[in-house]
């Protein structure tokens, strides 16, 4: 009886010993997809990570900007023949099981993604934390990235559209598009992918402090950098709303990640700079902090610098009969650099008051434009007001005519001040 278990269990004890499936050295890590349009069909740009080049590869020779990835166009119906077609170029086997980002045209996501999002919802490669991105141009984009610190490109994409802390850009991912798709209760807002528009070209040095000749490691002077427009008045004072490729004047990688694409279902109908996509994490409750500029009026050539902070998610109260929406936010803030002469002059109270009624007129502006402009309700509207019913018929009889255009926003923000260290200007 002992000899018959052993038996049947010595082929069991075998398998143990050998990987099922591909080899790890034979497959091929996507790190981030393009897709434009094309002609006939799409453009998918593949861009996959050379291990021997990224730090701690069996070459140990590190890499450095443009060496540590690679970029594969294939013009093709869809992602999986585009794959097919990729993986007859290079020797081992393609896999999104890694990817980071899709980054996808203006164009196609004009025409709408619920392609994208059934392709997302059927592939069982795709996690569901990857992020989506809008570009004027996709395979540009990538074609760009050229990490000038990072030397692993999942770390990189990961860094940027995953920093908590980066109040820029939204850090909505796939999953939470294609929910905001199916349930209709609220329009999604994506990341905006750019490059930078280049003018002229210099060396630079690089970061061991020597003069590199090297094409990767060239800054660029960044046109498109003027062409931002600037925030004359209220919240962030004096700084530029950016769109993604027009934040840095002389850099070296020309792939930047900045302001927000504004969707109403699956289609793609704006955009919208850095400060929007700031507002934006405000009032859904995802910000964190981040320095705001304003100025006073008794001192309108100083800037009085304060570090914004959200703790609390706001409080939404609807009212369907006049269809208006009361927001209360509570943020807290550091003083962090002001003039003396408005220390002399002004309470910290004053700060307070100033800093609230900037956010509050900053904040109905741009829920203006998101609902009565773009057509969209980012806020979930839609889905907070389904409480008011007492069925689900009652609800769905009345989203089928709601109309984001007719509502209006008045905002209430409360900002206290933590402590009151300050940087005198002279």
């Amino acid at each position: 009886m002992n000899k018959l278990k052993l038996l049947l269990i010595a082929p069991l004890a075998l398998l143990l010993t050998s990987c099922v499936g591909e080899e790890p050295n034979d497959i091929a890590y996507i790190t981030a997809l393009g897709i434009d349009k094309a002609e006939s069909g799409y453009i998918y740009t593949i861009q996959f990570a050379k291990p021997n080049k990224i730090s701690g590869g069996s070459s140990e020779e590190g890499g450095s900007g443009g060496e540590i990835v690679e970029n594969i166009s294939v013009e093709s119906p869809t992602l999986y023949s585009a794959i097919n077609s990729a993986n007859s170029i290079i020797s081992k086997q393609f896999t999104m099981s890694h990817a980071k980002i899709i980054v996808v045209s203006e164009e196609i996501a004009g025409d709408g993604l619920s392609g994208l999002n059934d392709t997302l919802s059927r592939n069982d490669e795709i996690r569901p934390g990857v992020y989506i991105a809008i570009a004027e141009n996709a395979g540009e984009y990538l074609e760009e990235v050229k990490p000038t610190i990072e030397l692993n490109p999942s770390k990189y994409y990961q860094l940027t559209y995953e920093n908590n802390s980066e109040s820029s850009i939204p850090q909505n991912t796939a999953q939470e598009f294609y929910f905001s798709c199916v349930s209709g209760k609220e329009d999604c807002v994506l990341p905006l992918a750019g490059v930078a528009e280049a003018e002229e070209e210099s060396k630079t040095t690089n970061e061991s402090g020597g003069k590199s000749e090297s094409e990767e490691d060239k800054s660029i002077e960044n046109k498109s950098q003027d062409e931002a427009k600037k925030n004359d008045s209220g919240f962030e004072s004096g700084t530029r709303d950016r769109l993604a490729g027009e934040t840095g004047v002389k850099i070296t990688n020309k792939s930047e990640a900045m302001g927000m694409a504004v969707f109403n279902g699956d289609k793609f109908v704006g955009k919208l700079g850095s400060t929007e996509a700031e507002m934006y994490n405000i009032l859904i409750g995802r910000f964190r902090d981040d320095y705001i500029t304003f100025y006073a009026d008794s001192t309108p050539e100083t800037p009085i610098t304060v570090r914004l902070e959200e703790r609390v998610k706001p409080d939404y109260k609807t009212n369907i009969e006049d269809k208006t929406v009361d927001i209360n936010i509570k943020l807290q803030c550091e003083l962090q650099s002001v003039s003396e002469e408005y220390k002399a002059e002004n309470s910290i109270e004053d700060i307070e008051k100033k800093a609230a009624r900037m956010t509050d007129e900053r904040a109905e502006e741009f829920a203006r434009v998101l609902y009565n402009e773009m057509g969209s309700d980012p806020l979930g509207i839609k889905g907070r007001i389904k409480s008011k019913f007492l069925t689900i018929d009652e609800y769905d009889k009345y989203c089928e005519t709601f109309k984001p255009e007719e509502w209006k926003f008045n905002i209430n923000t409360e900002i206290k001040m933590r402590r009151t260290g300050m940087t005198y200007y002279n």
